[in-house]
């Protein structure tokens, strides 16, 4: 669903890390919205990195900071997979990098260690004919991957569909980045009067 906001109409900026996040990531926080019986549209249209190099490169992630900053924006989100990083060193240095070019608050998340590592962390809800027991050392990908038709997982697809099956509260208990994401955007939606 593509959702127009009205031009200055408060909202949160989103600033992702590719095509599978940039659908993915609205159904993660309507779904986690409407769930607290926040219906407003106040999320606006993503900017898309073009991969994680984009964000890490000097100069890079300020554009796409400043581009989800449109008129009305309250504050913005920047989810990047963490992968192999140290998010807590890569996190504080991308946050002054992007608070450096706007003056509303930047949220900086690292998706630990990626976007279908949050999927999975509620793998018993998204009716992939999983047995077996939740275990927190597999990579989601791998695991999703392996439940699914041929063809397989492919990110733009599925992540979106994945993401709308999830039980947030499940997969927030499972996930100290999901849960920060999730804490974060409470503080903005705040701001969205």
């Amino acid at each position: 669903m593509i959702v127009v906001l009205a031009h200055g109409a408060p909202h949160i900026g989103l600033v992702v890390e590719g095509p599978g996040d940039k659908g993915a990531l609205p159904v993660l926080l309507r779904k986690f919205l409407h769930e607290k019986a926040e219906y407003r549209e106040i999320l606006g249209k993503p900017v898309t990195l073009k991969g994680k190099g984009s964000a890490t490169t000097p100069g890079g992630l300020e554009g796409y900071v400043a581009a989800a900053a449109r008129p009305g924006c309250v504050g913005v989100v920047v989810l990047l997979d963490a992968d192999d990083d140290a998010s807590c060193q890569l996190g504080p240095e991308l946050l002054a990098r992007a608070e450096a070019v706007v003056g509303i608050p930047v949220v900086i998340v690292l998706a630990e260690r990626d976007f279908e590592d949050w999927i999975y962390r509620s793998v018993e809800t998204l009716d992939l004919g999983w047995e077996g027991d939740w275990d927190a050392t597999k990579r989601g990908g791998t695991v999703i991957d392996s439940l699914l038709p041929d063809g397989g997982y492919q990110k733009p697809v599925w992540q979106p569909k994945l993401t709308h099956r999830m039980d947030i509260e499940l997969a927030r208990s499972r996930s100290t980045s999901l849960n920060r994401l999730l804490n974060k955007v409470d503080g903005l939606v705040a701001l969205c009067s």
